[in-house]
């Protein structure tokens, strides 16, 4: 015989089933809440896409950057040379002129992608001039090929610094050269360097065709540089140098640390390791052959999007007994006869050991937070804060640069050679400034721009969604729940007390 389900009954089901569904629904929100608010699964989604896998569009930009940074060169052109040459003058003196702006083009190049989630490849720079000043204009700049074969000769024999002294007589050197700034940057003709550049291509396989302080620059680089590409699905390490010409430190600095390689290229960051606020990033920079560190210092603005600016320690070029000391070279290469080390004045980096002994150094722009006594012997140096400070403003969610300015100077050091001349009256040790370049973002292809104002605007709103969505959700399904059952209470009630009083009813007639 059929069971009789009465209507009052079948409610009291369908509003367990209802009160089933909605505790289900409270259940999935409130891990979606705990999920999206609690964990990176929302980040990782989208992060996931920063991976280099051959034929994704991520990978297709970072082997031919869309992007194409922009080059503000000024030089210290030095105007009163032969007044200070002559006594007249007892400081030299420069006006910096410019800027030069040029825009660069990028490409990586012979690139092979191996099974352990690492790509190796070269790198293509090409140099367009965009405007500013005309790089046709003449400029008096210190005779670097000059000053480099003096410091070579410094440690060398009477014998041999008389045989430079000869042949240098013989060329009719001068201490300063009148160059076009085209020249200067890109290569000229020089006598010393024609001589010497067949050396050099025995001693390093190759030698470029003329000599300028930008040259190395352009064409396919010779180093090849070894990534993480964060395939294997952990990006902690995406675009971090794993090798440099197949090794992982170069043997410069002669100590374990200052020849590590370790950061990346400065396009990319890690991005789990930009979501830590107090990590320090890193950036390798092949031609100072040292990892450079920036630190977060709040917030800025780039493109419309709002950023992480990070900025350079004001220590960051100070070598001393007690800081980076293994950046300080050795007074004397007979590592037996002293280990003594020279530290340069606070603010300038010397690269020397770095660019095969040539006196170069870097420092920030118009030895800005360098010691004083580097500019007492020049007139002209005005640093500023706001004009020479380098700074890097970084997407938040996806660790790409998208603005700020890289700012650098390139100076040479007169490092006199007893038995040669030529240097006049220049002092021993005195730091002469060259140039100095800021490199930065200022446009962007409308299609990538829209893809990273999308991963941080539209991504935020999304994730607010998700997040108070679910919150939302787990709210109204609790508040309904308990509606209900207050409801059902409410219905029992009088039924009870009526079971109670049929109850005693019965009692009394018994």
């Amino acid at each position: 015989m059929e069971k009789h389900v009465t209507p009052m009954k079948r409610k009291c089901i369908l509003k367990l089933w209802i009160i089933h569904i909605l505790a289900g629904i409270a259940i999935s929100s409130m891990a979606a809440f705990v999920i999206f608010t609690f964990t990176n699964t929302f980040d990782n989604a989208i992060l996931s896409s920063l991976e280099l896998k051959n034929g994704t569009s991520v990978f297709t930009w970072w082997e031919r950057p869309p992007v194409r940074p922009i080059y503000k060169i000024r030089i210290f052109n030095y105007s009163n040379v032969e007044d200070f040459q002559s006594g007249k003058d007892s400081k030299l003196r420069v006006e910096e002129v410019g800027p030069y702006v040029y825009r660069e083009t990028l490409s990586r190049v012979n690139v092979k992608l191996h099974e352990n989630g690492t790509a190796s490849y070269q790198e293509k720079r090409s140099f367009q001039w965009e405007g500013g000043s005309s790089d046709d204009e003449k400029i008096e700049i210190p005779n670097i090929m000059l000053l480099t074969t003096l410091a070579f000769t410094r440690d060398k024999s009477y014998l041999a610094q008389l045989s430079v002294t000869t042949l240098l007589s013989s060329l009719r050197v001068k201490t300063f050269n009148s160059l076009t700034v085209r020249d200067f940057l890109w290569g000229y003709d020089d006598e010393i360097y024609n001589m010497v550049k067949h050396i050099i291509t025995l001693q390093y396989g190759s030698a470029l065709e003329k000599f300028g302080l930008l040259a190395t620059k352009t064409g396919v680089s010779k180093d090849r540089i070894t990534i993480d590409t964060g395939s294997k699905g952990d990006l902690r390490n995406l675009g971090v140098y794993q090798r440099f010409n197949g090794m992982k430190s170069r043997p410069i600095w002669g100590d374990e640390k200052c020849d590590r390689i370790e950061g990346t290229d400065g396009s990319m960051f890690p991005p789990q390791l930009v979501k830590d606020r107090n990590a320090t990033l890193q950036i390798y920079v092949k031609d100072m052959c040292r990892a450079i560190p920036l630190k977060l210092h709040g917030h800025g603005n780039a493109l419309g999007i709002p950023t992480l600016r990070y900025k350079l320690p004001a220590d960051v070029f100070t070598s001393s007994d007690t800081k980076d000391s293994c950046f300080c070279t050795k007074i004397s290469k007979d590592e037996e006869a002293s280990s003594a080390k020279k530290c340069p004045p606070v603010g300038i980096f010397n690269v020397s050991s770095c660019n095969f002994g040539a006196p170069m150094l870097i420092s920030l722009p118009h030895f800005y937070l360098a010691e004083k006594s580097v500019s007492t012997n020049i007139d002209g140096l005005n640093p500023s804060k706001e004009l020479h400070e380098t700074y890097m403003d970084l997407h938040p969610r996806l660790g790409i640069p998208i603005g700020g300015w890289s700012r650098f100077q390139i100076n040479i050091e007169v490092r006199k050679a007893i038995g040669v001349p030529f240097i006049g009256k220049l002092k021993d040790g005195t730091i002469l400034p060259l140039m100095w370049m800021e490199v930065g973002i200022d446009e962007m292809p409308e299609q990538l721009l829209s893809l990273l104002q999308h991963a941080y605007f539209t991504a935020r709103v999304v994730e607010g969604i998700l997040q108070w969505g679910s919150l939302i959700c787990l709210f109204l399904s609790l508040t309904t729940i308990l509606i209900m059952l207050q409801k059902k209470k409410a219905q029992q009630q009088p039924l009870h007390r009526l079971q109670r009083n049929v109850s005693g009813q019965d009692r009394l007639l018994g």
